[in-house]
């Protein structure tokens, strides 16, 4: 179980819910009606944990004249929050993408880190400039650097056949047996 899992299992899910809109946009102001509106929590339980949001400092409140406004307070107990509540979203979304691209026959996800990881992508030839601009996109809108390195797939057998190299215990995509 993740560790994000856990901390859903523990907190009021319409906590969990409206915290996660301010991760999802962290630059937007939400309107009270709207943060109710999107995270489908009535009005009076949202300002109620809005309130209790701000006093933790993990939201802060604008007025735009005779309005209030909502949005995720930039800090270190903000980013540590993103980085409990954000599922493996970065890597997912990598593969989503990387997988539309026919050369790439495999992921091997080699190593990760909270703020990256290095893969391994198998396929003849890899499209890098197609890659540079997956990996820019995902690093600007996680802030997760993905590295890479490509293998042929005659070089991936041929590690594969000399057991130098477990790399079919990280694949973690494969064209052949489809997703896992």
């Amino acid at each position: 179980m993740k560790k994000s899992d856990v901390l859903r299992e523990l907190f009021d899910e319409k906590i969990i819910k409206i915290i996660n809109i301010f991760l999802e946009e962290p630059e937007k102001h939400f309107s009270l009606t709207q943060t109710s509106s999107v995270a489908k929590v009535n009005v009076a339980t949202t300002l109620r944990i809005l309130d209790r949001l701000v006093k933790k400092e993990i939201v802060e409140i604008t007025f735009m004249g005779k309005s209030k406004f909502y949005k995720l307070k930039q800090g270190e107990k903000t980013i540590a929050l993103g980085r409990l509540l954000k599922k493996e979203e970065h890597i997912t979304d990598f593969i989503d993408r990387v997988k539309e691209i026919p050369k790439i026959k495999r992921i091997i996800l080699e190593s990760k880190t909270d703020d990256g990881a290095k893969v391994i992508l198998v396929g003849s030839p890899v499209p890098s400039d197609k890659i540079a601009i997956i990996i820019k996109e995902i690093e600007e809108k996680y802030s997760f650097k993905i590295q890479y390195i490509e293998l042929s797939e005659d070089q991936f057998e041929g590690m594969e056949k000399m057991g130098l190299y477990n790399l079919n215990k990280k694949i973690i995509w494969d064209r052949d047996q489809k997703e896992e």
